[in-house]
């Protein structure tokens, strides 16, 4: 990530850790709250703290077109949803729409076999900088870096098509329509907390996890993507297919799909993959008087 996205630290609480963390965010993220700190890191002997934040938005030159009716969206479970969602197509004419499919490239498109579903994969914006968000249509695997492997082997063999050079691109006889992403959540790892450090010299000295949360915004919309994560650790001492040109192509993300995030470049690796599994945190479609 860029230098200037993200900020961390670690330490112990007897050395002014939670006044430097409280110092430096309010400099270089002024816009955000103060860091909150549990009243226990006061009295745990020998607490520590190691704390992350990072903040980055990608801004799309050329939003894309609020999609004009319901968007029926089906998780893994078979359950199908009414969602709100942006397209590449508007409703009515726009000199820019042109404009908007030039800024998508399709990373690759795979049709699908008789009963299967096509899986492909698409840069939204090849021009941000200097970060790129993925959105991939897929099978689910797992683990994470099994699917994102599977996606650079996808990707290889697309480019080796020798209509690469016009594939790539989002053609006017082509669609794309994404659900509206928004959710903020706070996790507590309850498995970490209470478990030793199993460093010998902190082993040693008995060192134990008293707090390990995170929380994620993200926000995936017509005009961009918002991302903002916080993370605290806290410690103390023991006491505590080959596409085929003449179709058209539909990049329909209306069933599971995956997201993931980098640094643009192929020698970066994504800092935030997620599956978008369900329709729990996408804005449902109400009609309107």
């Amino acid at each position: 990530m860029e230098e200037k996205s993200f900020y961390a630290t670690a330490g112990f609480v007897k050395d002014g850790i939670i006044e430097q963390i409280q110092n430096e965010m309010a400099k270089r993220f002024p816009s955000e709250p103060k860091p909150v700190f549990d009243p226990r890191y006061t009295s745990i002997p020998n607490a520590s703290a190691a704390y992350c934040f990072l903040s980055i938005g990608v801004e799309f030159p050329f939003p894309f077109y609020a999609h004009w009716g319901a968007f029926d969206f089906e998780a893994s479970d078979g359950t199908r949803t009414d969602v709100t969602a942006f397209s590449s197509e508007p409703g009515e004419p726009d000199p820019n729409s042109r404009r908007v499919r030039k800024q998508v490239e399709i990373l690759y498109y795979k049709y699908a076999e008789q009963g299967g579903a096509d899986e492909f994969a698409v840069d939204v914006c090849k021009n941000a900088e200097p970060y790129q968000v993925v959105l991939a249509c897929m099978d689910r695997r797992e683990p994470l870096n099994a699917a994102l492997k599977q996606i650079e082997q996808d990707i290889s063999q697309f480019r080796q098509d020798p209509d690469y050079a016009e594939l790539r691109e989002l053609r006017p006889i082509d669609r794309l329509l994404v659900p509206d992403v928004l959710y903020k959540l706070t996790h507590h790892f309850k498995d970490l907390e209470g478990k030793f450090l199993n460093n010998p010299d902190w082993y040693r000295k008995e060192y134990f996890i008293c707090e390990a949360r995170q929380m994620i915004h993200f926000a995936l919309s017509r005009t961009g993507v918002i991302l903002k994560s916080e993370a605290l650790v806290g410690g103390g001492s023991a006491g505590i297919g080959p596409p085929r040109k003449e179709l058209p192509r539909h990049f329909y993300f209306n069933r599971p799909f995956l997201i993931y995030v980098k640094k643009r470049g192929a020698e970066f690796s994504p800092f935030f993959v997620m599956w978008v599994d369900n329709a729990e945190l996408m804005s449902k479609f109400r009609l309107t008087d």
